[in-house]
């Protein structure tokens, strides 16, 4: 009667309640962490809401770990997108996504789909297990607690803050996700603890703090081993020791030091208590390359400092002005040629009234080398008398540098003077028909301009050159321009030459004072095409440090398109123009292009180019939609920057190779009109 009772007063109440006032929420399995890792590489709950709990090991900048028990399996990782406000210690309920990161079982939290973290207490934190190094790496540890002991470090620095110990059985990864430490090659450790992470194809543990990295400081030890790191072949280096007794006997100890495998000093000495103990000795290499400098105290303790023997610069600078004579003299020859050939066209050509302006920067710059290759070869000829001497590097400098300079010259007559030559042989033909011998003003002709394009490559840019050769035959073949790729750093000296920068999304900071010299460089006329990439990539930061300031801002997010896309909804199409700007020229409202990328925000002088359909939306690393359909969020946008322009796109992808090429040949009309705009040709 009772359960009837019940069941007819439920009945009753929602008889009055509105129907449009209940909702029904999904409901989510109380899963606990081994079985949601599933005790394999995957989880059976991927893609599924789970509720869990754990005791929270280790707080990452956007999620954190926990831990149910101790042993294989027992942890997990929790992502929340941004720092959470968890502490060690907590005892937690969450409710998440289960996701297979890129190899890293985890759940992802999303309060916009009711997902939570809920701290319920507070409880001991496991004991973390004591592994060998090379145990490690196995899935079943994947976010538990570990802690290896008795490791050295076999290399200190294996880029993004990972270094590599090990203890005999084999090396595991020690990261910077939580802290950073920067170790020293054969540095040793009592222990390391943190939890196993997974990122990169790499097992790797996450030390939270200091006290997870305790440094191995024997009583007996050495306190200091100095040489220096850059050493110079057949030239004696000190090598300094200091020792020094902690503990409270004396001991007999011997001390040695090697220079690689070659003995410098072996002596044996008493070390009271208290006592230190220094001494230098020298060691001139006999050969250049890699080399270790060791010192040990026998049974207590060593250090080690790799160096790097160079060989002996007068050595180097003798044969280096062999070599760039013979180059200097070969390339002489050519170039008097070129340069004797390019002044006498652009002389026939003024003659003429022929109007150089196109070109008169490529000309000054052919004039102003000519005279510094002169001026640097006859410094090299004054400088001979050191020969004698022995001084060979004031003689090699010199002549290094005419001898680049003309190489770099010639190949820049090369490119210039069968544009002369064309022009001559133009006007020469219309003063023929017009049978003229003077300069009139019926007959007007100018020089093409010759534009250079630089693409960087100087960043680690995953869109690199290497990737873009469908963008560069288009440039070199439909565009008739030149095409260089750079692998060093901008340098307002660098870009003083070049029309066009191109730079992809970075994997390396822009530096600011890069970013200052593109700035530069865009302000005096230079045309600057800067392209992103979707969350997970972009380096918005890095290029905002270039953009924001003239009003475009990337967006650390992704376009996304339920309805208009390539299959999924991160592969949008885009397809909504801003006609008016001349840089838009080729294409109409019917042409879609691939895109996979970030949005953008603009202000001030900066107007949109490119913008997503009504269908269009973006999301961030969390999932959380930060524009809303309808939003037509801008995907490329441009502004004029003093003399010079910018174009800002999304997608870096774009302008590469990916997808058979797809990507190029349904941007190119796009990416052509925004460089005829940045070369100022249209």
């Amino acid at each position: 009667m009772k359960r009837w009772g019940m069941f007819l007063i439920i009945v009753m109440i929602l008889s009055i309640v509105p129907a449009g006032t209940i909702s029904f929420v999904n409901a989510a399995t109380y899963v606990p962490i081994p079985e949601i890792q599933g005790y394999s590489d995957s989880s059976p709950y991927e893609g599924q809401t789970v509720i869990t709990t754990g005791v929270v090991t280790a707080v990452a900048p956007k999620g954190f770990f926990i831990q149910n028990g101790t042993g294989p399996w027992t942890g997990i990782y929790v992502y929340t997108g941004s720092a959470p406000s968890v502490q060690v210690g907590d005892l937690v309920e969450v409710r998440g996504y289960v996701k297979e990161y890129y190899g890293l079982t985890e759940i992802s939290v999303n309060p916009t789909y009711g997902d939570y973290v809920k701290v319920l207490g507070t409880a001991p934190v496991p004991e973390p297990v004591i592994l060998p190094t090379g145990n490690v790496s196995q899935e079943q540890w994947e976010s538990v607690l570990v802690k290896v002991v008795g490791v050295t470090v076999v290399d200190p620095d294996l880029g993004y803050g990972e270094w590599l110990v090990d203890d005999g059985s084999g090396p595991v990864r020690i990261d910077d996700l939580i802290y950073r430490y920067t170790p020293e090659y054969g540095q040793k450790f009592d222990y390391i603890i943190g939890p196993v992470y997974y990122s990169y194809g790499n097992f790797k543990i996450e030390p939270r703090g200091p006290e997870d990295i305790k440094e191995y400081i024997p009583e007996i030890k050495i306190a200091e081993l100095n040489v220096d790191k850059s050493l110079i072949k057949g030239v004696a280096a000190p090598i300094s020791v200091l020792i020094k007794n902690d503990g409270t006997f004396s001991e007999n100890i011997t001390l040695i030091i090697y220079a690689n495998d070659e003995v410098l000093l072996n002596t044996t000495l008493v070390l009271d208590p208290g006592m230190n103990y220094s001494t230098t000795v020298t060691w001139a290499p006999s050969f250049s390359g890699e080399a270790l400098i060791k010192a040990e105290i026998v049974g207590y303790d060593e250090k080690y400092v790799p160096v790097t023997v160079y060989e002996n610069p007068n050595t180097v600078a003798y044969t280096l002005v062999l070599y760039y004579n013979r180059q200097y003299v070969k390339y002489r020859e050519e170039f008097d040629q070129l340069y004797e050939q390019f002044t006498s066209m652009i002389e026939a050509l003024q003659e003429y009234g022929v109007n150089l302006t196109p070109i008169q920067r490529d000309i000054s710059r052919i004039q102003s080398n000519f005279e510094e290759i002169n001026s640097l070869y006859q410094r090299y000829e004054s400088l001979l008398g050191y020969e004698a001497r022995g001084y060979y590097i004031p003689i090699m400098i010199p002549l290094r540098k005419a001898t680049f300079l003309t190489e770099n010259t010639i190949k820049l007559l090369k490119e210039i003077n069968p544009i002369l030559n064309s022009t001559l042989s133009q006007v020469k033909t219309m003063y023929e028909q017009q049978n003229v011998t003077q300069v009139t003003e019926n007959i007007t002709v100018s020089v093409p301009k010759i534009v250079r394009v630089l693409i960087d490559s100087g960043h680690n840019q995953y869109y690199n050159a290497d990737k873009m050769s469908g963008l560069i035959n288009r440039i070199e073949n439909e565009l008739n321009w030149t095409v260089d790729v750079n692998y060093g750093m901008l340098t307002y000296e660098k870009l003083k030459d070049y029309d066009i920068l191109i730079i992809t999304n970075p994997r390396t900071d822009i530096t600011d004072e890069e970013a200052q010299a593109i700035k530069q460089w865009v302000k005096g006329g230079g045309g600057l095409f800067i392209l992103g990439d979707w969350y997970k990539y972009v380096y918005h930061r890095s290029l905002n440090k270039i953009t924001e300031e003239f009003g475009i801002k990337f967006n650390d997010d992704e376009l996304m398109d339920d309805e208009i896309n390539d299959g999924k909804p991160y592969y949008p199409f885009v397809g909504e123009y801003n006609l008016e700007h001349p840089a838009m020229k080729f294409l109409d409202e019917t042409w879609k292009m691939y895109y996979n990328g970030d949005t953008l925000d603009v202000s001030g002088d900066a107007v949109w180019l490119i913008r997503g359909y009504d269908s269009s939306y973006a999301v961030d690393q969390t999932g959380k939609v930060t524009k809303e359909k309808g939003s037509k969020p801008i995907v490329a946008a441009a502004v004029e920057v003093g003399e010079g322009r910018i174009v800002a796109y999304g997608s870096s992808k774009a302008i590469s190779d990916s997808y058979q090429g797809n990507y190029i040949s349904t941007n190119w009309l796009f990416i052509k009109g925004v460089l005829l705009w940045l070369a100022g040709e249209i």
